[in-house]
């Protein structure tokens, strides 16, 4: 029985994680869960203004598409590209 109860949570979690990734508007728990960052610095991170979001009222919101935009806006570059380039500016 034990078992079987694990499974129907294993299901569970999957549905919404798959659900998640259907929205396009996340809240801030949502928000929280999809970039695996606490609550607590995404707030410090919105009150900064340095993570794209919405207010309504007391109420955060983030659109799926700019928090991806945001995510990987900061690309570090590999050793190797970093050579490449350097190589072709000399």
């Amino acid at each position: 029985m034990e078992e079987r109860i694990q499974q129907i949570e294993v299901n569970l979690e999957l549905i919404k994680t798959l659900l998640l990734g259907n929205k396009k508007t996340l809240t801030l728990e949502e928000a929280c869960e999809y970039t695996g960052y606490k609550l607590s610095y995404m707030y410090k991170l919105t009150s900064r203004g340095e993570i794209p979001h919405y207010k309504r009222g007391k109420k955060v919101f983030f659109d799926k598409d700019e928090l991806d935009a945001w995510m990987i806006s900061n690309k570090v570059q590999d050793l190797t590209t970093i050579a490449r380039q350097a190589i072709r500016n000399i």
